[in-house]
Formats: structure tokens, C-alpha cells, sequence
């Protein structure tokens, strides 16, 4: 008989281990069924955890590490489940067969581990997928089995990243001896209090900052360098919440105690060497109740650990360094004719001073007159900017020193230098609207950050300073210009973000130009002209009734008022200006407050707690500004109709709910109409503006619920009203019947809007066709659905700034490539985003450049490049980057210096693991990274 010898080229063990497999799971169906179910429960309690994490966020928490990763680890395996599914599409098999067929047609192919080390083979087969199900089902168990045990999901949030802060217009000249001697002293360990003090405007606040600079950059001595400003008037309890917030500190509660916080700082503080650089002290500060005092006990540590707790501070006062106890004390002097020339010269035009010996003989007089006051150097320099001719230059040479002038002031020697700079620098603006513009500075509290848009622009506005503009826009623009021309005079200080410090929204009046422009208030008129101005002091109580008979001005923002006091009728016969602003627990407002207002025009009470508007609202007949944002107010009473001359009203975030019929449509001088964040949208609004009756054209701010109907309602609105900022906003998207911005509906509406919100909407694409003529910002956030922006042939041409947030299936942003004059990028939370510009998009030949000058990328998880092509920064000063851990390469090189590149913020660790072409490039740059 003959024998027939098989040879099967069969890895046996695998395939009765895939066999037993097998008959343990099943068919592979419905193990896949089973995975699909278990993965949706998984990711319901992802969803749970997340919702968490965002209440906790509001809180001022963080995720902490564990949850962190523990959400990595559930986006790992929902990629590997979803592999897992498509492998099964793939094959189609229902049984073990392939096990066979792939084992004698692959032979023998790479080997993995899976279920209980059960090795089996890489490719897809029946088996494997049953093995893989298995492993998968029990990754999903344990996953569900740690969230239990994550408890809490968030904690507090590290410090803030220490803000660096410039050393503005006033040049550095003659400081660096102040600065070494002061450095040497700390480094040293001689002392561990320094006072520096000086006349305003000497340069104080500059060595402050050189110090500051020094230590970030240069040295890691410090485990801490904290900035805090103090200000005349300023409260200790203050002075703690800020050095709070420096440090990320939040066990400090606003009603705390000084003591209290005293013991929680000193408590944080006591192992950590920390440098408080507090700036501007008007009297003794007690820097125990700062945390900033050393017990017997940490002295003794310091001596063995070289712990550091030093404290700089500046004033004006030499007695305040003696109540210190300053170990060192620094009197900043003016300076010396050759340096007063040298810091003259450099806020000057050269070419000018250059072109006219005499002028230069001139220059050189007016620098006498300043006294070798740095403040003083810079504003008379700024001042002459603009002045050309010996004859412009000889009259402000006469005009400074004009003793008759100047005789009748009775100021000390100080300050009449500095007034006499002022006065120079104020008279030589261009019109007495700018003057205006910046005496309204002087009303916000001392050192304050004034937000340009949100609060000094508009009450230029309201002021009447601005007046002459037909839409909102053209009122703004002219806010903004002169404003340029305040910040070039060098009256007022550009700032910066604290957290995007390249983001401008704000500026400052240095306390000594604000002293001056107070005094220039009280000097106005004769002497007839009284403003009230108590801002950011912790008052608790207005003044006494004598005090208002001659006030025309008054602000008392950012105090702690509960409650105006009643007052008899004439007490405010001349008040036409109002300011309550940000007194956040006043909340009732006395009925005959308003009627012992006859001529009041301007009334701010923004950021209070006020619940109801008395009727007697209606009294102010002369009323023309009126700001109730960030209130709690659900009705107006039928007596606001009765405001007959008002012409901006901003009711931004209250609760409104009920407005009789007509209250705002018989506003016939109504101009601007701000209605945003009023959620729900309340549906008075469609019946209040398609009835306007005013005499002006009506700007409105508004959001609204993204129903076709909402959409088509503005666009049936009269043509006195258009929409100026828009919000569209809710998840009700499915009533929208088209996803482009350009059907009929939003042609006439779309060539007005300046800023356009689109806010949690389900939509996947959106297509950008209309004509957005004036649109200068743009925001897309939490469209969790969107996959597509495009543009349908829309040039852009106006539009300033982009911001995309939390687009989670966004994939790229190719379309910015088309917008000519963008000048700021912000993205964040797209995690299916790995590239900015797609590899599909464009050709050779297409442009390779971006306008962009600030480009901000935050929580980009996935993002691994800017884009697969070299492109150009021409004009990039500022790029910003957190958590986007895969982004390993910049897109530019060295050569971006030559451009005009200022400032690379990101954390540490992302900026030592980029890959590098060179790493001299590395080194280059480095001086750039913050």
C-alpha cells in the first residue's frame, strides 16, 4: 500500500490556539457587537469625567495627572477598538478558516502578543480578531474599574507663567549702576530688604523691572519672582490677593481676613525662595502678613539651605524706607546733563535735530529745563516729534519757560518740573478731543489696566469726546486713532496681556501723568470745574452732601459700596458724569438718587449686583449714556421709555426677560444697542427693533439662537438698525436649512458686521460666501462637529484677527491662506488637527507665505506640523505654544530674525525636545523663548 506524506506548512500551536479562542468568545460578530457596547459605556463615563473637569475649570482647577492620563489612555484604545472594527469589515469571516488560509499563504508572519499571551499572527483573520476583542473588552474593564477610583478629577492649577514685564518707552539710561548695586547686594546675601526711592517719574519702576528681567533670565535663584503694585491708597488685603494670584495660589478667600491670609501666604512661602518686587508703596506694609517674613525656625533652615526671601521695594518716600527697615536703601537720582541729553536724543527725531543747528542749541535748552527728570526727558521729546521748524521749537522753549505761567500753581520744586513737561506735551496734541480723551484716563483707579474696547473707548463715546460718526464702527475706529496718538506722545502706556502678552487690549496712565492730569482738571476754567475721583481705594461710603454741591465728574470704580446713601434733592445740581463700575455687592439704588440729578448725561453702573431699575430711572431726562452689562436684571420698567435723549445703552449679559412693548423702539435717539450674552435669547428683541423709530442709524450688538427664521429676521430688519456684532449660538442647527453664509438671507446683513461669533452649532461644513466687507474678527468655538471652513471666492480683505476653539473634528485651517491682512491666529482644542495647511491645498506656484504677526496654537494634542512645505513669516513677531506636544519642529529657521520676530512663548519642555536642523539655530533663538 502506499503512503501519501502531507506536508502542511502550519503553525499548529497558533492555530489551536486560535481555535480555543474560539470556542471561548464565540463568533466574532457578536464579540464585535459586545466591544461596540462596552466602548459606548466607556466613553459615557469619558463624557462624565470631562463634564467635570469643565465645571472644575471654571472653579480656576486643573485636570490632575492621573485623570489626564487616564483620558490619553481611553483616546489609545478607542483608536485600537476602532482598528479593530475595521479589520473585522475587512475580512468578512465568520469562522476559523482563515486561520488555515492565512497561515499557509502568509506563512510565517510577525508574531504579537494578545488575550492571556496567547501568541498569534499579525494579520486579520477570525481568530485574531476574537483574541484582539478579548484583550480590548479587558483594557475597557480596567479603564472602567481606575475612573471609580479617580477622585478628585482636577486640583489647583500651577502658577501662573511669570509675566515679563517691558521696560516701556523710558529708556534704560542710567539705571544699570542702580541695578548691579542692587543685584550684588542680593547675591550677596547682605540683606533681605532693599528700598528704592526717588521722585515720580525718576525711573524707579524701570530699575524694578531691570531687576526683574535679570533674575528670569539670567539666574534660577528664585524659586519664585512675584511683581506686585501697591499704588497710593492701595488696600494690604489687595496686596494679598494679588500676590495670591501670582503664586496660583486659590486657599485665599476674598472674605478672609488680612491675618488670615497672612498665615495661608506665610504658609505656602515658607520652604520656597521668592523674590517680591512691590512697586509704588505709599506707607508701611507689614511683610509678615505678605508671606515674606522669616521665623526663628526657617532662619535656621536658611542658614543650612542658603534659603532666599528678599523683598525690593519702591517709593517716593525716604520715610517709608525707615518704617521698612530696609537693610539697603537706593535713592534713584535725575540724571546728569550728558545722560539727559543721551535719553532726549533717543525719544527724539535725529534727522530733525540733525537738520538745524539751531534747533539742536534748542533741544539742548529744553533738556536743561527738565531737570534731568527721565518722565519729564521723554514727554518733552515725544512732545516735539511732530515739530519740524526753529520756530515751533523756540515757542515750546518759550512756553516752559513762561514764569507767569507757571508762578501761579504753588506746586514743589518735584512736581513743577514735571507739570511744566505736561503741560508742554498736553497743549501739543493735536486737538482738544485727544486733550479730552486723556483727562477721561484719569478717572480709572491708579496703575489700572484699561481695556481699550470694553471700557475707555466707549466712555469717550458716551462722553460726547467722540460724536461725529454715523455707524458704531466709524466711532470706534476714531477711539482708536486717537489713541495711537496719546501712546506716541508717550501719555499713556501700551499694555499687553498678562497670559498673551501680544495681545494688546489695554493701556495705563503712569501715576505721575495721572497726578498731572488731575491737576490740570482742577486748574481748568477757573478753577470751576470739580471732579470727584476716589477709584480702586476700598471705599465703603460716598462722600458727605456738601462735597457734591460744585461736582460735575465722579468716579468711584472698583470700590466695595453696598448700598447710596439717600440724599436730599439739589445735592448734585452740576453732576453730568456717574461712575459706579465694578462695585460687584452694590445692589439697591435709593429712589431719589436720580431725581436729585437733573443734568446727569453719563451714568456707568457695570459690574454691580443690581436685581431691579427703580421707575424713577425714567426722571433722567438729560441722560445720554447708560451701561447696565454684567448685572442681574430681569425687567425694565415702563419709565426707561421715558429716556428721551439716550443714545447708548448697553445691557451686555443680564437676565432680561420682560420689556414692555416699545421701551427701546421709542428711544428715538438711540445710536448703539448692545444686547450680546443674554441667554436665553428673550424674544422681545425681534419686536423691538423691526419697530424702530429713531433718528439715527441703530449699531446692535446681539446674540441670538441660529434658526433660519432668527437669521432671516435680521434681515428684515428697518434699514436704521444693522447689526454690528453678531453671536449666533445653539445646538438647534437641524432648523438651519443651508450651512452657507451667503444664501440670501445674509447678503445685505453680512457688509456691516464687524465681529462674528458662531458659537455650538452641529454643523460639519461651513462655506463662507457672502460679502463680509467690514469683518475684522471672526471666532469659531465648541462646533464639535465641524470638519470644513471654506471660502466661496469672499475676499476677506478687513479681517484682523481669526480665533478657532474647541472644533474637535476640524482637520485643517488651509483657507487662512487667503485672508490678506490677518493679523492674529489663535487654535486650540482641535484634536483631529495634525496640520495647519493641508498637503492637498494649493500648488507650487501658489503663494508660500502667511501675513500672520501672531500666531497662537493651545492644546493642540495632534498637531505634528505648521504645514508639509516651507513657508515665509514675513511679518511674525510673536508665536505662542501649549500642549501640543507633537509639534517637534518650528516653521522657520534663523533667517525669521532678519524679519521682525519678538518673543517664542511655550513651556520648557516642548522648547528643549524640537528637532533641529542645526542646533546653532536653537541657540540663535533661544534668546527669544520665553
Amino acid at each position: 500500500m502506499a503512503c501519501i506524506n502531507l506536508n502542511l506548512d502550519v503553525d499548529v500551536n497558533s492555530c489551536l490556539s486560535g481555535l480555543w479562542a474560539s470556542l471561548r468568545l464565540g463568533r466574532p460578530k457578536s464579540s464585535i457587537v459586545k466591544l461596540k457596547k462596552e466602548m459606548a459605556i466607556l466613553r459615557g463615563k469619558r463624557d462624565d469625567i470631562k463634564d467635570q473637569i469643565e465645571q472644575a475649570e471654571r472653579e480656576g482647577r486643573i485636570p490632575t495627572h492621573q485623570v489626564s492620563h487616564w483620558l490619553l489612555e481611553v483616546e489609545t484604545l478607542e483608536d485600537q477598538v476602532a482598528d479593530v472594527e475595521q479589520d473585522f469589515q475587512s475580512i468578512g469571516c465568520f469562522s476559523c478558516n482563515n486561520c488555515f488560509n492565512q497561515a499557509q499563504i502568509g506563512g510565517t508572519s510577525q508574531i504579537q502578543e494578545a488575550g492571556d499571551h496567547v501568541p498569534i499572527r499579525e494579520s486579520s483573520n477570525c481568530c485574531s480578531i476574537l483574541l484582539r476583542v478579548a484583550k480590548k473588552l479587558s483594557d475597557i474593564k480596567e479603564l472602567m474599574d481606575r475612573a471609580d477610583r479617580l477622585d478628585p478629577v482636577a486640583t489647583v492649577a500651577p502658577p501662573e507663567t511669570t509675566v515679563m514685564l517691558p521696560i516701556s518707552h523710558l529708556s534704560p539710561v542710567g539705571i544699570e549702576s542702580y541695578m548691579e548695586d542692587i543685584v550684588g547686594y542680593v547675591d550677596g546675601g547682605k540683606g533681605d530688604i532693599i528700598g528704592i526711592n526717588g521722585m515720580g517719574g525718576v525711573g524707579k519702576t524701570t530699575v524694578l523691572k531691570s531687576i526683574q528681567q535679570h533674575y528670569l533670565l539670567k539666574h534660577a535663584r528664585f524659586d519664585r519672582v512675584i511683581w506686585v503694585v501697591a499704588s497710593k491708597d492701595c488696600q494690604l488685603k489687595k496686596l494679598q490677593m494679588d500676590i495670591a494670584k501670582s503664586l496660583g495660589l486659590q486657599t485665599l478667600q476674598e472674605n478672609d481676613d488680612e491675618q488670615t491670609c497672612g498665615n495661608k501666604l506665610c504658609s505656602y512661602l515658607k520652604n520656597r525662595n521668592c523674590l517680591l518686587l512691590l512697586d509704588d508703596i505709599w506707607e508701611h506694609v507689614d511683610l509678615q502678613l505678605l508671606g515674606m517674613a522669616h521665623s526663628t525656625t526657617e532662619r535656621g533652615q536658611q542658614q543650612q539651605q542658603q534659603m532666599h526671601k528678599v523683598v525690593v521695594f519702591t517709593t517716593r518716600s525716604e520715610t517709608v524706607c525707615a518704617q521698612m527697615k530696609a537693610k539697603k536703601e537706593i535713592k534713584v537720582k535725575c540724571l546728569d546733563p550728558v545722560q539727559a541729553w543721551q535719553l532726549f536724543e533717543e525719544n527724539s527725531n535725529k534727522d530733525v535735530l540733525n537738520s538745524d543747528a539751531g534747533i539742536k542749541f534748542v533741544a539742548k535748552e529744553l533738556t536743561k529745563e527738565c531737570a534731568g527728570l527721565p518722565l519729564a526727558l521723554v514727554t518733552v521729546a515725544r512732545a516735539m516729534l511732530g515739530k519740524k521748524s526753529w520756530e515751533a521749537w523756540n515757542e515750546a522753549l518759550h512756553q516752559i519757560r513762561d514764569k507767569h505761567e507757571w508762578t501761579t500753581i504753588g506746586l514743589s520744586k518735584d512736581s513743577f518740573i514735571m507739570y511744566k513737561a505736561f503741560k508742554l506735551s498736553y497743549d501739543s496734541l493735536e486737538n482738544d478731543f485727544i486733550r479730552e480723551c486723556l483727562l477721561c484716563c484719569a478717572l480709572w483707579p491708579e496703575d489700572y489696566e484699561i481695556d481699550k474696547f470694553s471700557e475707555l473707548i466707549p466712555c469717550w463715546i458716551g462722553c460726547g469726546i467722540i460724536h461725529e460718526f454715523n455707524v458704531i464702527n466709524e466711532a470706534f475706529a476714531k477711539g482708536c486713532s486717537h489713541l495711537e496718538a496719546l501712546v506716541a506722545a508717550s501719555l499713556l502706556e501700551q499694555c499687553n496681556d498678562k497670559h498673551l502678552p501680544y495681545i494688546d487690549r489695554g493701556v495705563k496712565m503712569h501715576d505721575v501723568i495721572r497726578d498731572m492730569a488731575l491737576l490740570m482738571v482742577s486748574r481748568s476754567e477757573g478753577n470751576k470745574r470739580k471732579w470727584i475721583v476716589k477709584a480702586g481705594i476700598g471705599l465703603c461710603d460716598l462722600p458727605r452732601k456738601e462735597e457734591w454741591h460744585e461736582a460735575e465728574r465722579a468716579s468711584f470704580m472698583r470700590n466695595k459700596l453696598t448700598f447710596l446713601q439717600e440724599y436730599g434733592a439739589s445735592t448734585f445740581p452740576k453732576l453730568s458724569m456717574l461712575v459706579l463700575r465694578c462695585n460687584r455687592v452694590l445692589k439697591t439704588i435709593p429712589l431719589s438718587s436720580f431725581a436729585s440729578m437733573p443734568h446727569l448725561t453719563y451714568l456707568d453702573l457695570a459690574f454691580c449686583d443690581i436685581t431691579e431699575l427703580p421707575k424713577e430711572i425714567g426722571s433722567l431726562s438729560e441722560l445720554q449714556y447708560l451701561d447696565l452689562s454684567f448685572n442681574a436684571i430681569r425687567r425694565l420698567p415702563p419709565e426707561f421709555g421715558c429716556l428721551c435723549k439716550l443714545e447708548y445703552l448697553l445691557l451686555m449679559r443680564n437676565d432680561l426677560q420682560i420689556i414692555s412693548n416699545g421701551t427701546i423702539s421709542n428711544l428715538l435717539m438711540l445710536r448703539w444697542l448692545d444686547i450680546r450674552q443674554i441667554y436665553p435669547t428673550p424674544e422681545w428683541w425681534w419686536d423691538e427693533l423691526k419697530c424702530f423709530k429713531g433718528c439715527h442709524q441703530l449699531s446692535v450688538g446681539i446674540c441670538i439662537n441660529a434658526t433660519t427664521d432668527n437669521i432671516e429676521r435680521l434681515n428684515m430688519l428697518p434699514p436704521n438698525v444693522f447689526v454690528w456684532e453678531l453671536t449666533l449660538a445653539g445646538k438647534n442647527i437641524s432648523k438651519l436649512s443651508n450651512y452657507d453664509l451667503g444664501t440670501a438671507h445674509w447678503s445685505s446683513m453680512a457688509s456691516d458686521l464687524e465681529m462674528l461669533f458662531i458659537e455650538v452649532l452641529g454643523l460639519k461644513r461651513l462655506v463662507l460666501a457672502a460679502s463680509f466687507g467690514c469683518l475684522k474678527r471672526l471666532n469659531f468655538e465648541g462646533l464639535q462637529l465641524l470638519e470644513e471652513i471654506s471660502l466661496n471666492r469672499v475676499q476677506l480683505y478687513n479681517l484682523r484677527e481669526l480665533y478657532i476653539t474647541n472644533c474637535y473634528a476640524l482637520k485643517d485651517v488651509s483657507w487662512v491662506l487667503q485672508l490678506p491682512c490677518l493679523n492674529l491666529l489663535r487654535i486650540g482644542n482641535c484634536p483631529k488637527m495634525k496640520e495647519l495647511i493641508s498637503d492637498q491645498v494649493g500648488n507650487s506656484n501658489s503663494i508660500s507665505r502667511f501675513s500672520i504677526q501672531r500666531l497662537i496654537l493651545d492644546d493642540m494634542q495632534n498637531l505634528n506640523r505648521i504645514a508639509n512645505r516651507p513657508f515665509h513669516f514675513p511679518y511674525l513677531e510673536y508665536i505662542h505654544v501649549t500642549f501640543c506636544r507633537k509639534l517637534k519642529k518650528l516653521p522657520f529657521g534663523a533667517e525669521i530674525l532678519k524679519n521682525r520676530l519678538k518673543l517664542i512663548q511655550g513651556d520648557d519642555n516642548w522648547w528643549n525636545n524640537l528637532d533641529w536642523d542645526d542646533e546653532s539655530i536653537k541657540d540663535s533663538l533661544t534668546p527669544y523663548f520665553r
